[in-house]
Parts: C-alpha cells; structure tokens; sequence
C-alpha cells in the first residue's frame, strides 16, 4: 500500500523519509531476484537530505534486483490543520511508464487516483497495467478508469481490498 515501507512512522517529509539505495533496494532487490519479478516499492523517498527534498514516491525494481525507475506522487495532500503537503514532500511533476518483461506499467499514488491528467498521461504513453498504491478503498473511480483508458489496474491499500480492475471495467 501506499507508503508501505515508511507506514506508521510519525513527523515531517525528513523525520519519515528513507533513501532508496541501502537496505530497502537491498532488500526489495533480493526479493525481486528470488522470486524472478518486478516489484513496485512504495515509500516516503529521501531524494535530496541536503537540498530538504523528499518525496511520496514508488520505485520499480526490476526482475534482476535493479530500480529500473521512481514515480513521485503529483497530487500530494495536506492535513486539515495545515498548509504542508505530506509532512514537506516536494510533488512530482510527471507520470512516467516504465517497460517491464511482461509490458509497460505506470504508476499512480493514491489522491492522483482524483485527477485525469495523470491517468492520460499514462495512456499516451502506452501504459499497460497501473499500480495504485493508496490508502482509499474506493473502487469505482479506479474501475472507470481502467475502462475508459483500457489497461489494468492493481491497488493496494491498508483497508484489505487489493484488487485489479480489467479493461473491461470488471474487478
């Protein structure tokens, strides 16, 4: 689910954040190896400590162990009290597609799940199957959406609802 690495961690972009490159690619690595798959990572991603710059992000590890890629959350949230996105992250501007062995996969963060502009951005480039992780249990936007773009789209969540909508719109 969406920050699935750093969840239930308390305090600021800073306090939350972990680099990529260490123990989780290590780890996340190892198992893409064994398991001879790609896995999509999400976490709160220490992007630049020096520069303060951190972001809600989900790196695709490939097959052989290697981050083939990130997607940094474009629509990050504020709490109600607050006028900081996620505790500080910086908001991504782009919504890349990756090419995997099994095709090309985009990569949306909860709260984008809200904004077309993403999910069109991903169909002009030839996105396949979408991973939402998210921290929503909704299913009816994203089963709209895998009908009207025509792809795949696997959620994860924290609520046990985890579900892939086909193109036809169906779970």
């Amino acid at each position: 689910p969406e920050d699935a690495v750093c969840g239930g961690r308390e305090g600021t972009a800073a306090e939350r954040s972990v680099p990529l490159e260490g123990t989780v690619l290590d780890a996340m690595g190892t198992k893409a190896r064994e398991h001879g798959t790609t896995i999509v990572v999400p976490l709160f991603l220490v992007d630049d400590a020096a520069a303060g710059s951190y972001s809600n992000a989900a790196a695709v590890i490939d097959p052989s162990g290697e981050a083939v890629g990130i997607y940094r959350k474009i629509h990050a949230v504020n709490a109600r009290d607050s006028d900081i996105l996620e505790g500080g992250i910086q908001p991504g501007t782009e919504a890349p597609v990756f090419d995997c062995d099994f095709g090309r996969l985009g990569v949306q963060i909860c709260f984008d799940v809200t904004f077309e502009a993403g999910w069109d951005a991903l169909a002009q480039r030839g996105g396949e199957i979408v991973v939402l992780p998210t921290q929503s249990p909704q299913t009816i936007r994203p089963a709209a959406l895998a009908l009207r773009h025509r792809f795949h789209i696997v959620t994860s969540t924290w609520r046990n609802n985890a579900s892939v909508f086909y193109p036809t719109g169906m779970t």
